[in-house]
């Protein structure tokens, strides 16, 4: 009895989450990234991850502030969804001035919202709503439950 309740506890503790972990850590399934790369090709940068979750060759963490350094080339983005409108108005940015080619961006599907009315339908070159909600991944790399809400992806391109 004893040895099990042991196990129990160590089993437990090896899956508790990461220290400072939250929603906005949920990782993007390689299968959403591997429908954008068929259609633009390989991401260059991912503008928001955690090393153990990033989806292109060269990626920023918190640590590194990717909304003060440049961004280039093809960029996959999934923002923090409980603050978009920055990582929104970097994407308008670096779009516009040609740093990069391309920012595809994850978000809640929050079509109320002040940012999506402000950075998104002006800026988008394209909004694709998705059907279902999409399975995110949590620390232990595994499917988390449903998010509370739809997602759409904001295509960015250089005018």
């Amino acid at each position: 009895m004893v040895q099990s309740v042991n196990n129990a506890l160590m089993f437990g503790k090896a899956m508790e989450r990461p220290e400072g972990w939250t929603s906005d850590d949920w990782a993007t399934p390689q299968s959403i990234i591997d429908e954008f790369e068929t259609e633009f090709g390989q991401f260059d940068l991912d503008a928001c991850a955690r090393p153990e979750t990033a989806k292109a060759p060269a990626f920023f963490t918190k640590a590194d502030n990717a909304l003060a350094r440049r961004w280039y080339g093809r960029v996959w983005m999934n923002p923090p969804f409980s603050n978009p409108q920055p990582w929104l108005e970097k994407a308008v940015h670096e779009t516009v001035g040609r740093h990069a080619d391309l920012v595809v961006a994850l978000l809640p599907a929050a079509t109320d919202t002040g940012w999506f009315h402000d950075w998104v339908l002006p800026h988008a070159s394209e909004v694709r709503f998705r059907r279902g909600r999409i399975k995110f991944l949590g620390w232990r790399g595994t499917p988390i439950g449903s998010p509370k809400a739809g997602t759409v992806f904001a295509i960015y391109k250089p005018a």
